[in-house]
């Protein structure tokens, strides 16, 4: 068996031959003859229930439950005192938070929730009149591009991206 050094390294090795691909390719047919197959095929087998799930930390697990189920409208795949496994209608993603001690919470810029939609304007002003106030409002994603995205922050700070085409 590798050291963990040795297998980090490994892995280093294999993302930088992955970014000098993105670094050269221009045009699809780039990527299509640049990229190769995985070093490994993947391992996973889903289960019955869900398929992945990330989790994060929050001081006041109320807060964030209530934010996620009553405001956005997710369901609960899983709930209880301790943790909460969160979803759409039709179980596209999940995610996942549970309360701890405060100053044990996971930190709010550690990661983003991202949701590419349909009707971005027309969900950014239906969250609105929920209350949300967007830190970044819904705008082009640069000068003349047809993507749109907006910004706003769940009680516990996490930032949720919201992603859409004009």
């Amino acid at each position: 068996m590798q050291s963990s050094t040795t297998w980090k390294e490994s892995c280093r090795q294999f993302g930088l031959q992955r970014l000098a691909i993105a670094a050269q390719a221009k045009t699809t047919e780039d990527w299509q003859e640049l990229w190769k197959a995985p070093a490994h095929p993947y391992p996973f087998t889903w289960g019955p229930c869900w398929k992945q799930c990330t989790e994060y930390r929050v001081d006041d697990y109320a807060a964030e439950l209530g934010f996620f189920v009553d405001i956005l409208g997710l369901e609960c795949n899983a709930l209880g005192n301790d943790f909460a496994m969160l979803t759409n209608q039709t179980g596209d993603f999940y995610f996942a938070i549970r309360p701890c001690e405060e100053g044990l919470s996971t930190p709010p810029d550690a990661l983003n929730l991202q949701f590419m939609l349909s009707n971005i304007q027309e969900t950014a002003s239906r969250l609105e009149q929920r209350g949300i106030v967007f830190e970044k409002p819904v705008q082009s994603y640069e000068p003349n591009s047809p993507m749109l995205t907006g910004t706003f922050r769940t009680p516990h700070g996490i930032a949720v991206d919201l992603w859409g085409m004009i």
